[in-house]
């Protein structure tokens, strides 16, 4: 087996969640699972079991799984919950990953679940390892600190034969004997049997190690041994010499130093995580960089080929070099919405907030869909007040803006209208609206809407072409502005998406994923 792992399941269908074990066991994990549908069977499981990891329904006819996430939080249990419904849509899966939830997805959805759980699986490893490193290294500083303060190091006085003739309180603690049981016994023989350098002072009158600190191996009456620190000096110059052991032990100290390696492994095990970040979005960069030149280039002759700036050209040529060009054109805003996706979701999305009248910058975006929806009688109609002022990232808000307006006139009917409204509400934020009287959208495809890669009508043959990023980009450059984007629609009536911004972006002292810059 790939690895064992205990799992509870909160969720009042018992097929469903036979059907989850049957797939990670098909994966090579040895799964032992219990299945609860109830606060009660839930706290009790949570009680007297541990568990590696909680998978969760959202909708149970007893239960749920927001309480379940609260129940897991006040039990103060650090184990990754994961929500695998059939029904939660992407807005409740958003709270509940805001909540605490470490992951969701769609039942069925097997491929995404299994890296998944062995991604919670593994970071909830690291973040143990890290707190017993954290509170091994904790308990080993206060024991040290108690050490130091309560007891000084162990002072032995020896003859010149090497005979015990002192042992202070804190040598009796420290090695196990008692004063009278200790005096006029060997040094050698009882605490540091392994001192050969004593014995070859004693026996030649070498004296390289007066005064030097030395490590050797030292031992208590129960014959366990341990590290010490040895400090040795003479104190009488007259014959027969006396001389005083200062002997410090060095087993808490040799145990913080294991710790410590730990912890600088785990410190180079970060470091080589953002390293791989670093050349994941150099990687991207570049890729960009070189795919975006050729495009360029292939756009830009084809123009020109088109304007028969460079000859006269048939019209079956024409047609042809328009292909090209809008295939381009396709391509670079693919590879574009692709990168920027990227960067959100590495966190490397930078917020450049400015203070902008949003009239201006709404009549900019739709001065330039203006063309294409006049080549079918739509009309782009603006409620805005002209003194309106937002501190946003203003090129991202005319991006949200660009795509929310070229879907609205791509599925309007022709001779019909586009609706753009904007204002602020009464708690200061901004709110925009766009809408449209066109093909409208049906109930049961809302929740795909900001899925990237999706589109609603699909295959070879499907009317309206696209890239299938604009609305998920659209999503995510909006709450990456801590905004939010809401969408109300009726078949053959039209939709209304609705996006809420902070009008005051630099109010906003977390923004997660992403690094704000003065505008």
């Amino acid at each position: 087996m790939h690895r064992s792992f205990r799992l509870l399941m909160v969720e009042d269908s018992e097929d469903d969640a036979l059907l989850i074990v049957r797939e990670l066991r098909r994966a090579d994990y040895d799964v032992t699972f219990e299945r609860v549908d109830t606060p009660e069977s839930m706290a009790a499981a949570l009680a007297h079991k541990s568990w590696d990891l909680i998978l969760s329904d959202y909708t149970m006819p007893h239960f749920s799984g927001v309480a379940a996430l609260e129940l897991l939080q006040t039990s103060g249990l650090d184990i990754p919950f994961i929500i695998v419904s059939g029904s939660i849509g992407e807005d409740l899966a958003v709270d509940a990953m805001k909540a605490g939830a470490h992951d969701y997805m769609m039942k069925g959805n097997v491929q995404r679940l299994i890296p998944s759980i062995e991604r919670e699986l593994r970071d909830a490893e690291v973040r143990r390892e890290r707190k017993r490193v954290a509170e091994a290294l904790q308990e080993s500083e206060a024991r040290k600190r108690a050490i130091l303060d309560a007891a000084p190091d162990c002072i032995v006085t020896i003859d010149h034969r090497g005979n015990i003739v002192e042992f202070n309180p804190a040598a009796e603690r420290t090695f196990g004997y008692r004063y009278h049981a200790i005096i006029g016994k060997p040094i050698t023989d009882l605490i540091i049997s392994r001192f050969e350098r004593m014995d070859d002072y004693l026996r030649t009158g070498d004296r390289s190690m007066i005064g030097k600190r030395i490590e050797t191996i030292a031992m208590r009456a129960d014959r366990a041994e341990f590290p010490v620190e040895v400090t040795i000096t003479r104190i009488s110059q007259r014959e027969p010499p006396m001389f005083t052991a200062y002997i410090r032990d060095l087993t808490e100290q040799k145990a913080q130093e294991a710790i410590r390696r730990r912890s600088e492994e785990l410190e180079e095990q970060n470091r080589l995580v953002q390293e791989a970040n670093r050349l994941k979005s150099e990687f991207l960069a570049n890729m960009s960089h070189e795919l975006r030149t050729p495009l360029n280039a292939i756009i830009g002759f084809s123009e020109l080929l088109i304007d028969e700036k460079a000859g006269s050209i048939t019209p079956q040529q024409k047609d042809y070099l328009t292909d090209v060009l809008t295939s381009g054109r396709h391509l670079l805003q693919l590879i574009s919405d692709v990168l920027d996706l990227a960067k959100v979701e590495a966190g490397k999305m930078e917020l450049n907030p400015e203070t902008f009248f949003v009239r201006r910058a709404i009549d900019e975006v739709c001065a330039v869909m203006v063309p294409i929806a006049w080549a079918r009688n739509i009309r782009i109609s603006i409620e805005a007040a002209p003194t309106a002022v937002a501190t946003l990232d203003q090129r991202k808000f005319k991006q949200v803006l660009y795509n929310l307006v070229s879907n609205a006139v791509k599925f309007s009917h022709d001779n019909a209208e586009v609706k753009v409204t904007a204002n602020l509400d009464l708690q200061g934020q901004l709110r925009v609206e766009v809408k449209d009287f066109g093909i409208g959208i049906r109930k049961e495809d809302l929740p795909r809407l900001f899925h990237a890669f999706e589109q609603l009508e699909s295959g070879a043959g499907r009317h309206y072409q696209g890239t299938g990023l604009g609305l998920d980009l659209t999503k995510k450059l909006v709450e990456l502005q801590k905004g939010s984007i809401a969408v109300e629609s009726q078949p053959g009536k039209g939709s209304t998406f609705t996006i809420t911004l902070p009008s005051d972006l630099t109010e906003s002292k977390q923004l997660t994923g992403a690094v704000v810059t003065s505008g």
